[in-house]
């Protein structure tokens, strides 16, 4: 799943002062939030709704329930990077895939693998007992690609060097030495008419020392998905939407700018060129997020 820009810490007393106060202001309307961006989603790009069981609607209610906030922080972890929710654009040419979401939660994995435990056994699907029970793993999310007719399990891992399965530890070793990425990161399985069809691997570079800031201009990090089936992959978590606009051919730029007119803008994406590519939204999942991303920069 994509990152949003969440605010970190930071020593400026006006910028903890802030922070506290939009938690405050949001954080009682964020579940209401949560579903007028699904329905309109759903009404402006792909009626998602349409095409899940009333068990998995429910498990992505349950997602929005349990949130407070837009960005989530697990306590055993450094990293604030993770989020639980995402809507993607998959483009190549003119056509796209719209039919790309995917949700769990970062602070509640206890509560949420309750939810898709029955969404498992109604599709049939088989996991690995070390990715529910174990200490190193912590249940992370489900996704969907509607159009392929793709389902996928997300799992977060607290040291991605401990996994015992040879093909994750393979994946592993294809993104960057232990020393230059962070321990925890992500698990994700794909799953076609209830077989598996991909692995993936997500590592988390830790940030250069001399910019943490900013990996390049237009990109605040990256992270590498090592799959199975596609190599290794790198997306970049956008910090400025318009760098990457002017890369896009008309069909990117056209969803750019329809997010942009309801104040959201560019969270992640992946570009092998300017015909294709895939958008990860929202960035600031409301437009007052922006702002505070802004704010944390220049303190």
């Amino acid at each position: 799943m994509s990152s949003l820009p969440t605010p970190q810490s930071t020593s400026s007393p006006l910028f903890r002062w802030f922070q506290r106060l939009l938690r405050r202001l949001v954080r009682r309307n964020v579940q209401s939030i949560h579903q007028r961006f699904f329905q309109w989603y759903n009404a402006t790009f792909f009626p998602i709704t349409d095409h899940l069981t009333p068990l998995e609607l429910a498990y992505i209610h349950r997602c929005f329930t349990l949130s407070q906030w837009f960005a989530e922080r697990a306590p055993e972890s450094d990293y604030e990077g993770f989020s639980y929710f995402t809507y993607s654009h998959r483009v190549s040419g003119e056509h796209v895939n719209s039919s790309r979401v995917a949700f769990g939660s970062v602070e509640h994995p206890d509560e949420m693998l309750l939810a898709a435990l029955p969404i498992l056994k109604q599709r049939q699907i088989e996991t690995d007992p070390y990715f529910l029970i174990h200490e190193n793993a912590r249940f992370y999310g489900l996704g969907w690609d509607l159009d392929e007719g793709h389902f996928k399990t997300y799992f977060r891992i607290l040291d991605l060097d401990a996994l015992p399965q040879p093909s994750l530890r393979n994946l592993l070793a294809d993104t960057l030495p232990r020393s230059l990425r962070r321990p925890e990161g992500l698990v994700s399985f794909t799953y076609a008419n209830h077989q598996l069809y991909e692995e993936k691997v997500y590592a988390y570079p830790l940030p250069a020392p001399s910019d943490p800031a900013e990996v390049f201009p237009g990109a605040k990090s990256r992270v590498l998905m090592a799959t199975s089936r596609r190599g290794v992959i790198t997306q970049y978590d956008v910090s400025r939407t318009e760098t990457w606009r002017h890369k896009l051919n008309p069909t990117g730029q056209r969803l750019i700018d329809t997010y942009a007119k309801h104040g959201y803008t560019l969270d992640t994406i992946v570009l092998s060129d300017n015909d294709h590519f895939t958008l990860y939204f929202p960035g600031a999942f409301i437009p007052l997020l922006s702002t505070v991303s802004r704010l944390r920069r220049r303190t």
